[in-house]
């Protein structure tokens, strides 16, 4: 049961951090802000995350393995298969992912938050280094997707379009949002084209 306890105290604080991020900016990320807004005091929120850098660490796992969940759901075929799978990426699996990772733009809550935190890892070196991992993580499980549509690409290359490949939908997380403004039907089709293009080689 205090595990239970626990966990559920976790999730508050992170969701409490969300909050504070999309809804005060950068300005308002201290950690006696996430404290206030998850009703806790600074003492007890850092028994679970003792820094800053942890909470935003913590922050974008969850975000990541919720955008890894969502497209196992969509496409039922995934990085969460792991390296073990056998079961190549058709066209169609690739254009259900790539779909799914167009409509998580549609959370623009989320995109703020992404936006906050890179705005704080601009300016701290500990954040940088949790965004780093993020991405690193991130472009690991495109690398693992790319190898089941293309398994003899070398390894070096395979990585080289992973990282092209969230760059690509990273930029494009910005610029269709209401902050960038650049959605449309026309960009879209390109955007899924050019991503397959970058999947299956042709």
């Amino acid at each position: 049961m205090t595990g239970n306890k626990g966990t559920l105290r976790q999730t508050a604080i992170l969701d409490a951090v969300e909050e504070v991020l999309t809804s005060k900016g950068n300005a308002g990320s201290a950690m006696r802000d996430f404290a206030a807004a998850a009703g806790v005091r600074v003492g007890h929120l850092q028994h679970y995350f003792p820094t800053r850098a942890d909470l935003i660490r913590a922050v974008l796992e969850r975000s990541l393995q919720r955008s890894l969940q969502r497209l196992n759901d969509v496409a039922r075929f995934g990085a969460a298969e792991g390296p073990g799978s056998t079961e190549p990426l058709t066209r169609e699996h690739s254009h259900r992912l790539i779909t799914a990772l167009l409509a998580e733009h549609s959370d623009i809550t989320g995109i703020r938050m992404h936006v906050e935190v890179w705005a704080i890892a601009s300016s701290d070196s500990q954040i940088a280094s949790a965004v780093r991992s993020f991405y690193a993580r991130y472009a690991g499980h495109v690398s693992e997707l790319v190898h089941h549509a293309r398994p003899g690409l070398p390894d070096m290359h395979r990585d080289a379009v992973a990282g092209t490949i969230v760059s690509l939908f990273e930029g494009a997380a910005v610029t269709r949002s209401d902050i960038g403004g650049l959605r449309t039907e026309d960009t879209d089709a390109e955007l899924i084209r050019t991503a397959q293009w970058l999947i299956h080689g042709a």
